[in-house]
């Protein structure tokens, strides 16, 4: 922590350092594009020098009002609306330092020419003149503090809304994972209901899908693979329920995958077209999924039989949950399509998975 902190110290000091040494060289460069007939008369290097130890010599009475500006008055008062308060301070301020700097008049002016002045250092003529010297360095603390507590408000306010947006995906998770988990023992409570034999592989199935939910889908993103082979089992519990009316192709053609997904992502709108398609319509069914990932981009298609009765799915947690989550975690790099006729219900969904909102 020590040398961390020295470490920091001497970075900022080598920063201000720099900084102050430009600052000097910006007036030096000004007084020698303007220097009189006396100065013109010396070379131009030690013209140079003494502009320079010229400008170090008033350098204190330029910084002192730029950290006070920087590290008090702004942060204190300014930020604070106590604006009758920093007024107070900053003529106070000024005029200390309007004073302090007209006092090296002479002792420069002895330094650079071997004499002192012979006129009156503290004249108004005079005064103004150094305030018109001083204010700038004023003016620039206040810009860079200004801009500085700009920047830093601007992140702070994208670091809360970034954390609110998590609150928000996670809770989202929260609702969907429960809800997902009733709806399955839903059915493995009907398949118990007719002592069907299948009862006993169906509960190791969906020990894997509790598993899946409670371990894997606090993570960020999972590999495809995780949420194909879910999606998978998933299915085979759900096919014990139908005899031989449901019709489901699952189709996959996977590049890559080790490719990261979204957990949960899928799933609950392969639930749906069971729950709102298979479970509700009594004639023969099918569902179709396809599932396309190359180069990073997915491409997600499912299709069902449908009864028509679009109001149950706008209400349901299930879709209305993922549609949001998707938002969340893809922004525009994803599309959703929803599409519903009278006996039909399709989702097209394709994402750029090499992208995302940072989550």
């Amino acid at each position: 922590m020590c040398r961390k902190n020295s470490t920091c110290m001497s970075s900022s000091v080598l920063r201000h350092s720099l900084f102050w040494f430009l600052f000097i060289m910006l007036y030096v460069i000004r007084s020698l594009l303007f220097a009189g007939p006396s100065d013109l008369a010396y070379p131009f290097g030690f013209r140079l020098l003494r502009f320079f130890f010229s400008e170090l010599s008033f350098l204190p009475w330029k910084a002192i009002p730029f950290y006070f500006l920087f590290y008090f008055l702004i942060p204190r008062h300014i930020y604070r609306n106590r604006y009758l308060e920093a007024i107070g301070y900053f003529v106070v301020i000024l005029l200390i330092c309007v004073l302090g700097y007209r006092s090296m008049i002479s002792p420069v002016s002895q330094m650079m020419y071997g004499e002192s002045v012979d006129f009156n250092v503290y004249s108004p003529k005079r005064l103004v003149f150094t305030l018109t010297d001083i204010l700038p360095a004023m003016a620039l603390a206040s810009a860079v503090k200004l801009l500085k507590g700009n920047l830093l408000f601007r992140q702070k306010e994208a670091i809360l809304q970034q954390e609110k947006l998590k609150s928000e995906l996670n809770f989202l998770k929260a609702q969907t994972n429960p809800h997902f988990l009733f709806n399955t023992f839903n059915n493995l409570y009907g398949l118990a209901r007719k002592n069907d034999p299948s009862t006993a592989p169906s509960i190791l199935k969906l020990s894997n899908l509790m598993r899946y939910i409670l371990q894997e889908c606090s993570a960020r993103t999972i590999p495809i693979e995780r949420e194909v082979k879910i999606i998978e089992d998933y299915i085979e519990l759900e096919k014990l329920r139908y005899s031989d009316r449901l019709h489901l192709r699952f189709g996959q053609e996977i590049d890559d995958r080790r490719q990261e997904i979204a957990p949960l992502i899928l799933l609950p709108f392969i639930e749906n077209a069971f729950k709102h398609g298979a479970s509700e319509t009594r004639l023969d069914t099918f569902i179709n999924i396809q599932l396309q990932l190359k180069d990073g981009h997915l491409q997600f298609a499912i299709e069902n039989t449908f009864d028509g009765v679009i109001e149950r799915l706008k209400d349901g947690v299930g879709l209305s949950n993922v549609q949001r989550q998707l938002e969340l975690i893809y922004g525009q790099n994803h599309t959703l399509e929803i599409a519903t006729s009278k006996d039909l219900f399709c989702v097209r969904l394709l994402i750029q998975l090499n992208r995302s909102n940072g989550w």
